[in-house]
């Protein structure tokens, strides 16, 4: 009994002392540290951020929604928008860098203010760590040392700040609107672009694409010493794509910089390079030119959706139709082809067109085409002609019966159960290839196979207008029963005439084709004698 206690109180002593190691431990054990540079900080909170710099007036980004906003640094200025990949790398900075390790505070030569409701944080930029990729920041009053795409990405300069390249979007622009000094408006519209001030007609690709380069590569490389004074070219581009309109005016010496051009505008005041500016003008000068050096070649320069024929038949290309019936993909691939194929420029002709085309793009905006005799070409309201070359020429002034696809109907041959001939009936047997007659007779089983085969999906060479439609006087009819994989039994008729050098006539439903000669001496050779 006495051993029993004397055991329980030793083990009663050990586990004092254990549970004492483990508190011990525990208070000597380290926290999890946040390293993050402002702890805390709601990035959808800030509304502001401010950078002052030695010897510099601040500059204030200001969030409006969901953007955000230059302040003017002069009083009287206006407030511009501000660059938005340089904010975004402001935040995710903010959002993403961590501290490797804390310090004392030392003495800074910038520092940006984080204004998130009620809050406001400062961080100011130290010295560099020789010899390593870190700096020194001190946040809140406290060093911290960070790495140095951090600190870049905070050290936001007014240049920094700005849209650098105003224009960089002109090629999606709706509209690009230039004015210049005496030389009155230029106007584009559209993709691809069309003029429409000083003229109206759809401009070379080559022509715009120069402007818009020109204008994309308009770079701020320098804020001016003072007010801009920029004048010269004005440039305005349209509001899209659910961006604010821009407006530039580009041309004087740059103040403080007078080798620079001036430029001020909705994105704020700003020095470019010369050649720049240069570029701009000699692309603007070209937009002068004549028209028959300004006019797009192609007769449509766009991908059609619909196309109104000169007979009034309307040809759907998405799939290719002509009203009910299914066109011939070869053909409207040729008159699309025809469409976009370079003309010469020509003058425009006297008289009336002999025909037209109207081409409509997917949204529904449409252009008509003119055509006149002599191979003439007009995009109307448009100052000059085209003349297509005669092939292309040819494939314009097609009738929607020649665009229609010429094979009469499509079966599977072996799903061909019965071919009627002027009351005689072959029917296929239980076997493919066998076929029996009625009345009874001789039978070509092979011959009514091959035939079974060239009706199953007859091509025809042509379409027959309405006179000649009405001349054809049946020789022979034929009737297909077919029995499909599934529903009611399909039966296609025919009506021959007689063959003549370059095919025979047939009538299918209310339609008038020829088909190949060879064909309708096959269907004479089953017909009872």
């Amino acid at each position: 009994m006495i051993a029993s206690w004397r055991g329980f109180a030793v083990a009663a002593a050990l586990a004092v002392v254990l549970w004492a190691i483990v508190g011990i431990d525990a208070a000597r054990a380290p926290g999890v540290v946040d390293r993050t540079l402002v702890p805390g900080l709601d990035g959808a909170r800030i509304s502001e951020l401010i950078w002052q710099r030695t010897g510099q007036p601040a500059r204030r980004v200001v969030r409006s929604g969901e953007r955000w906003r230059l302040a003017a640094a002069a009083p009287t200025g206006a407030a511009v928008p501000a660059d938005p990949a340089a904010i975004g790398e402001v935040l995710a900075a903010l959002r993403g860098g961590r501290w490797h390790r804390r310090g004392p505070a030392l003495p800074v030569d910038a520092t940006l203010t984080v204004v998130a409701g009620d809050a406001r944080h400062v961080l100011g930029l130290a010295a560099p760590i020789a010899g390593t990729e870190q700096r020194w920041l001190v946040v809140d009053g406290r060093g911290a040392v960070v790495d140095r795409w951090i600190a870049r990405a905070l050290d936001r300069d007014p240049l920094r700040l700005q849209i650098g390249r105003p224009l960089a979007e002109a090629a999606a622009a709706s509209a690009v609107t230039i004015r210049a000094p005496d030389a009155g408006v230029l106007r584009l519209v559209g993709s691809p672009r069309r003029m429409v001030q000083p003229i109206a007609l759809w401009l070379r690709p080559e022509l715009a694409d120069e402007l818009e380069r020109a204008l994309r590569e308009v770079a701020m490389v320098r804020i001016p010493d003072g007010a801009s004074g920029a004048h010269g070219l004005s440039i305005e581009l349209a509001a899209t794509g659910g961006r604010d309109p821009v407006s530039v005016v580009l041309g004087g010496a740059c103040p403080g910089a007078l080798e620079l051009v001036a430029a001020s505008g909705s994105a704020g005041d700003g020095c470019v390079e010369r050649a720049a500016a240069d570029a701009v003008v000699r692309a603007v000068a070209r937009l002068r030119a004549g028209p028959g050096e300004l006019v797009e070649r192609r007769p449509i320069p766009f991908e059609p959706h619909q196309i109104t024929l000169g007979d009034g038949a309307v040809l759907a290309l998405a799939p290719p139709r002509i009203g009910d019936a299914a066109a011939d993909p070869i053909r409207v691939a040729e008159l699309l082809a025809a469409l976009a194929a370079p003309a010469e420029v020509a003058a425009l002709p006297a008289g009336s067109p002999s025909g037209q085309l109207v081409v409509a793009d997917r949204a529904g905006a449409a252009v008509t085409l003119d055509l006149y005799p002599g191979r003439v070409v007009v995009r109307r309201g448009e100052p000059v002609a085209l003349a297509p070359a005669p092939g292309a020429w040819a494939l314009l002034g097609r009738a929607s019966r020649e665009l229609r696809d010429r094979t009469l109907w499509r079966e599977e041959p072996t799903t061909i159960t019965r071919i009627d001939v002027d009351g005689v009936r072959y029917q296929r047997g239980a076997v493919i290839g066998a076929w029996t007659r009625e009345p009874a007779g001789a039978v070509d089983a092979a011959r009514v196979e091959a035939l079974a085969t060239q009706l199953a999906a007859p091509e025809a060479l042509g379409w027959l207008d309405d006179a000649a439609r009405a001349g054809v006087a049946a020789a022979h009819r034929v009737t297909l029963t077919v029995a499909p994989p599934a529903g009611p039994p399909i039966v296609h008729a025919l009506e021959l005439g007689a063959p003549g050098p370059a095919g025979c006539p047939v009538r299918a439903g209310g339609e008038a084709a020829v088909l190949p000669a060879a064909l309708c001496r096959e269907v004479a050779a089953l017909a009872p004698r």
